[in-house]
Order: C-alpha cells, then sequence, then structure tokens
C-alpha cells in the first residue's frame, strides 16, 4: 500500500465508525502537538500521521516494504475533572480497538488492500496527553502493513542504464 492509499483508507475508516461525527478526521505532524488543534474538529476525533517505511526484511534478491501507520484518538475533557479524563480515555481506547478490528476484518478479505498484509500482532497503543494548547486526551495506535514490493530498475528513470532488471 502506498503513502496515500493508507490515508484514505483510515479516513475512510474515520467516516464509516458509528463513533466520529463530521469534521472529526485530520491529518498532522507530530511538531504540531505544541501548538493549539486546529479549528473546527469535533470530538471524539482521529488525528493521523505519514506512514514510516521499514525495509528491514528485504535482501539483495527481494523486496519486504513495511509502513507502519499511526493513528490517535483524541477526546477534550475538563482539565480539572479527574473522572472525565478517565472516561474520555477509556473511550479512546474502546475506538481505537474498534478500528483495529475493523483492519484485521479488512486483511481477511481477498480483494482488500490489506489482505494477509496487516499484521495485527505489531500492533500497540499509547495513552497519550494532555498534549496540544487544548490539554487533549486520548490513545496513539500504531502497527504494520507489510507486503512485497517490487525495487526493480526501470531503464526508463536513468539516462546510463538500458535495461530494466
Amino acid at each position: 500500500m502506498t503513502h496515500k492509499q493508507i490515508i484514505d483508507y483510515l479516513e475512510q475508516l474515520n467516516l464509516n465508525l458509528n463513533d466520529f461525527a463530521a469534521d472529526s478526521f485530520f491529518r498532522m505532524d507530530l511538531t504540531e502537538i505544541e501548538g493549539a488543534i486546529r479549528t473546527g474538529i469535533t470530538y471524539p476525533c482521529m488525528a493521523v500521521e505519514s506512514p514510516d517505511i521499514d525495509f528491514s526484511g528485504s535482501t539483495v534478491n527481494s523486496s519486504v516494504i513495511a509502513k507502519i501507520f499511526s493513528f490517535t484518538v483524541f477526546m477534550n475533557p475538563d482539565s480539572e475533572n479527574t473522572e472525565e479524563k478517565d472516561l474520555m480515555t477509556d473511550l479512546c481506547e474502546r475506538i481505537g480497538l474498534k478500528i483495529l478490528a475493523r483492519m484485521r476484518h479488512d486483511a481477511r478479505i481477498p480483494t482488500h488492500l490489506l489482505h494477509n498484509k496487516f499484521l495485527i500482532e505489531s500492533c500497540e497503543g499509547i495513552k497519550v496527553g494532555p498534549v496540544f494548547t487544548d490539554l487533549l486526551h486520548g490513545y496513539r495506535f500504531t502497527g504494520i502493513i507489510k507486503g512485497n514490493e517490487s525495487l526493480k530498475v526501470n531503464a526508463a528513470d536513468w539516462a546510463d542504464i538500458d535495461l530494466t532488471c
């Protein structure tokens, strides 16, 4: 799966999960957590980061590329209310688990992009918060989507090579 396919898939999960309302999905970089969250976001919300790439399963003769995805489910509890923080953090955890369950389900469908590529055993969740100047709390989930990818050299891309290998 490519960067765009992963982002589009996670956005589609956000749109289809009944726990999320309109305007609850956004892309973010980790550096954004130092400022205020974007305006117009509804809670709970899902923040998605660009996937990282890992080539460690590859050899000189084969290419295995792992995409490490990340998403965070946030809520905005009253920073003075410990009970509300606990309840909302718990909700974020449960929503994240629903998303991972759906990903595992989709990975079993032969025609789906995740088929046999989503590694549920690679997933982790970590409690986050308070973050942003809004003091949001939630859970950040990461995991791996892994597949064989062609890293063939295409002669059309290079001025000094005349064959594809």
